[in-house]
């Protein structure tokens, strides 16, 4: 089809039927006729867009695209780099779309009707409410990828469909196709469970989301404030009789029950410092703790010389070097615990931090300069695995709760398998994150994933670090859109 054919536009037109089999489709550009196949649905239609775009790219300006399946009807434009997006002309809704046309030596049937059943979300999303063909566009590293979109939409994403390409590297061990896909509000992450078993992120809309393991929404609600208000991700906590959504503005914390149901708010004290390193969220002043207890925050005495660690619902964890560690309720009651000295260790040198279910600890080395670094159990003492370290490697390491996962443990350099207390340490690691088994950071400067036994694996230029795992698929985040991808 040539432009002459198509009056009042401007560009050279390409048109791309779906067979309704969905293994191949005819392209018809300039009166040219190419027939692309593909053994899965995402296959075809990535065929069919190569094609449209190369011709953009030998011809050196876009083309306009007449896409069309068996349930809609979509007007894109293919850039001589690569890109795919939606046309810039406003178009009509149409009550139902037209059939699809058979694949045929004849180009006229396809480009006999235009404008129908197309509708745009702007730059980043083009979908029908029905839609099996759609586009989302990533950008990443200068050059914007397409992907279509395999499936109707589902609760589960504003497009997403089995077997949809993500448009960048995915991150090792994981592939690169969408199971759903969301769009977040600006400069915002997502959170994901420990457990692996919910997500929540607020979208453009501020509007807080849940999602289960399934990939389905649990519920939306409106936010207290905008979206930039918030400080950090939403984050998971044990709060009341049950587990929480959190989010924490300069002077408020926000908790949602995961089950529904209205917010509670609790006020913080200006000089106030809410930690996340534990199962519930410790406050902290320069002299005092407090645990968040309905709607107000409650004082948890330390004893002694002791110093607040962790919470754990209504409880906080004390540790002094000298002595035992102990567990203090808001209503005084007091456990001890009795930190074991590992087998390979001399005296306890300090106490580190404590990060979720472990205290890490400084031990003198039985022989030799160094130091033995420890995770002990919290509940207690035990060590559960160590290595000896140089003292120097610790040095600068930040004391943070995410590398510390339910699959694999990080601490700075040295790395933990829980299952076996199995220890490795990879100098010049820096932790950032555990997913399942993998430990996410940085190594001498370049982003990895290193495995629980010490084993780092380079990331591809351009993939996503992820955000945590869901279910069997990882969450990673480009450019404000997170995305679901399924393990390999």
């Amino acid at each position: 089809m040539s432009r002459a054919s198509r009056p009042g536009q401007s560009r050279p037109t390409a048109v791309i039927v779906i067979a309704p089999d969905e293994h191949s489709a005819e392209i018809v550009i300039e009166g040219q006729r190419q027939v692309v196949t593909g053994a899965a649905p995402k296959e075809t239609r990535r065929a069919a867009l190569d094609v449209a775009t190369g011709h953009a790219a030998r011809i050196g300006q876009p083309v306009l695209v007449d896409a069309r399946d068996a349930n809609g009807y979509w007007l894109l434009l293919a850039t001589p780099d690569g890109v795919v997006r939606a046309a810039d002309e406003a178009a009509p809704a149409a009550a139902s779309p037209p059939p699809p046309a058979q694949p045929s030596p004849q180009p006229a049937p396809a480009a006999a009707t235009k404008g129908q059943g197309r509708s745009s979300r702007g730059r980043t999303l083009v979908i029908a409410a029905a839609a099996v063909l759609a586009l989302v566009l990533l950008v990443g590293a200068g050059a914007v990828a397409t992907r279509f979109l395999v499936g109707s939409s589902t609760a589960a994403g504003t497009g997403g469909g089995d077997g949809a390409a993500l448009g960048h590297p995915a991150p090792p061990g994981f592939d690169d196709t969408v199971v759903f896909d969301e769009p977040l509000a600006p400069d915002t992450r997502p959170g994901v469970s420990r457990e692996e078993d919910l997500l929540a992120y607020t979208d453009p809309d501020d509007r807080l989301n849940l999602f289960g393991a399934d990939g389905e929404r649990r519920w939306a609600v409106d936010l207290p404030a905008g979206a930039g208000e918030f400080l950090d991700a939403p984050r998971f906590v044990e709060y009341g009789d049950g587990t929480a959504v959190v989010l924490e503005t300069a002077d408020t914390l926000w908790f949602w029950p995961v089950e529904g149901g209205e917010p509670t708010s609790v006020a913080l004290p200006t000089d106030a410092t809410a930690q996340y390193v534990g199962d519930s969220v410790l406050v902290r002043t320069a002299e005092t703790a407090f645990v968040p207890v309905g709607a107000e925050l409650v004082e948890v005495e330390s004893p002694g010389e002791s110093a607040p660690l962790v919470a754990d619902g209504e409880r906080v964890l004390n540790a002094v070097v000298n002595g035992p560690w102990q567990w203090v309720d808001t209503d005084g009651g007091v456990e001890e615990v009795h930190a074991r000295r590992p087998r390979e260790s001399g005296e306890m040198d300090a106490i580190v931090t404590a990060l979720r279910e472990y205290v890490i600890v400084r031990w003198e080395p039985l022989q030799g300069e160094g130091v033995h670094l420890a995770f002990h159990d919290r509940e207690d003492g035990s060590a559960v695995g160590g290595a000896d370290i140089d003292p120097a490697d610790l040095e600068d390491v930040r004391h943070r709760s995410g590398p510390i996962g339910t699959r694999v443990v990080a601490y700075g350099p040295v790395v933990m398998d829980p299952s076996s207390g199995e220890t490795a340490v990879v100098p010049g690691f820096v932790p950032e994150i555990a997913v399942g088994d993998q430990v996410f950071g940085r190594l001498d400067g370049a982003p990895v994933a290193v495995s629980t036994s010490g084993m780092p694996s380079d990331l591809v230029e351009g993939a996503a670090q992820p955000e945590g795992l869901l279910g069997d698929n990882a969450i990673v985040v480009h450019d404000d859109h997170l995305y679901a991808i399924p393990s390999q």
